[in-house]
């Protein structure tokens, strides 16, 4: 079986309304996989996804100030709201 090969990529990009959206991850010999990826209106309104994925799982953190979310922790995924901020 070949072993898995490391690798880093990523792209960040704004449309023609100012939203923007990125992604990033990397690998490693070992098959573990750590990154992010979110957007951000042109209103303000954002969602950040941060994650790993190894041997015990996907784990992954949410940021967000999203209308009508909570700050929760459900199977293992953490959210963090900001909407009742604002």
């Amino acid at each position: 079986e070949d072993k898995p090969q490391p690798y880093i990529f990523g792209y960040e990009f704004k449309d023609e309304n100012g939203a923007t959206q990125n992604r990033k991850e990397e690998g490693d010999d070992y098959g573990n996989k750590r990154g992010s990826y979110g957007y951000t209106d042109e209103h303000g309104i954002y969602r950040q996804v941060d994650y790993i994925a190894d041997s015990h799982g996907f784990r992954a953190i949410v940021k967000t100030n999203e209308p009508g979310t909570d700050n929760q922790n459900p199977a293992d995924v953490e959210i963090h709201s900001e909407a009742a901020k604002h």
